[in-house]
């Protein structure tokens, strides 16, 4: 059972990294926009090409770590990591009281909050809940997993990853200004 919810927590993360990184890198405005965005978050404009590729590629690799059995726990690490990172990012412009967006799925109207920090720490308990269930002691092998329970695993960790992506949608029809 542990081995699914370890699954699932893999999945689910693979999926939020992998819609993080392609919103930023869907077009040359969504590059555009990312980069620039960054000046919030106190990057200079000439390091700005640099942290943003640098983002993208550790979304990108994130996402393929995660998806094989044998990198699933340096995927889990750096997911951790990122969202470490994210999480220290925004309290920094939330201590400074400075106005930025949520770039993490693309464009958004959705100025940071408490409630990003809230959700990246509800990302990292998922990522140390997909520890325990990714160790080798709970390693099924390619033999024992159950289809139809890797499946409705896998539904339910894209499912919750919707949830996440569209985090900021929900929150602003639930808790409208």
């Amino acid at each position: 059972m542990i081995a699914y919810i370890g699954f699932a927590c893999r999945i689910l993360l693979a999926v939020v990294f992998l819609a993080a990184a392609v919103s930023k890198v869907r077009g040359r405005r969504d590059r555009a926009e990312f980069r620039a965005s960054l000046g919030a978050f106190g990057v200079s404009p000439r390091r700005r090409p640099a942290v943003a590729a640098a983002v993208i590629t550790g979304e990108l690799a994130t996402a393929v770590l995660l998806v094989a059995d044998v990198t699933a726990l340096a995927g889990l690490a750096a997911g951790a990591a990122l969202l470490i990172a994210f999480t220290m990012a925004i309290g920094a412009v939330l201590r400074r009281g400075t106005s930025a967006s949520c770039r993490c799925f693309g464009a958004s109207t959705q100025p940071l909050g408490r409630r990003h920090l809230a959700r990246n720490a509800i990302l990292l308990s998922v990522a140390a809940l997909g520890v325990t269930g990714t160790s080798p002691a709970t390693a099924l092998g390619a033999a024992g997993w159950d289809p139809a329970a890797l499946l409705l695993s896998g539904f339910v960790a894209v499912l919750l990853a919707a949830l996440v992506i569209s985090y900021d949608d929900l929150v602003a029809v639930v808790l409208p200004r």
